[in-house]
């Protein structure tokens, strides 16, 4: 069976004066009874870092026909966990067809030369579940 996970729309989400983005896609699709990973990326400007003595974490809510393995990630699940700017895949299951959403709490802490501030971001990933053709 074939995996399907199609990146229709990316989105970059952040206003221009913060200095850093959430990169994760508007929109997923995924066949039914399929799994996949959903890039989750942080990035930031120049002269700032991703403070590696706090906590990085993102929480997970998926609705009605898709799933995924655990509701928390942390630092340590991030694809590579001593990066300036972490990524994370994170694994999607496609239990039944149809649209529903994936919600994402992310909660790390920005650093410039002698400060760090949080930062609290929300964002919803639509994902499409499609028939797997019989």
């Amino acid at each position: 069976m074939k995996v399907a996970l199609a990146l229709l729309l990316a989105a970059g989400t952040a206003a221009a004066d913060t200095g850093w983005e959430l990169r994760v896609p508007e929109r997923v699709e995924l066949a039914e009874g399929a799994s996949a990973n959903l890039s989750v990326a942080i990035a930031v400007d120049r002269g700032l870092a991703i403070s590696k003595d706090a906590a990085v974490i993102i929480d997970l809510a998926a609705e009605g026909g898709v799933s995924v393995n655990r509701r928390r990630l942390g630092r340590a699940d991030a694809v590579d966990p001593d990066a300036d700017q972490p990524r994370f895949a994170v694994p999607l299951h496609g239990d039944a067809a149809g649209d529903f959403s994936l919600k994402l709490h992310v909660r790390f802490w920005v650093c410039a030369q002698r400060t760090c501030k949080p930062v609290d971001a929300r964002r919803s990933v639509a994902v499409t579940v499609v028939r797997s053709g019989a």
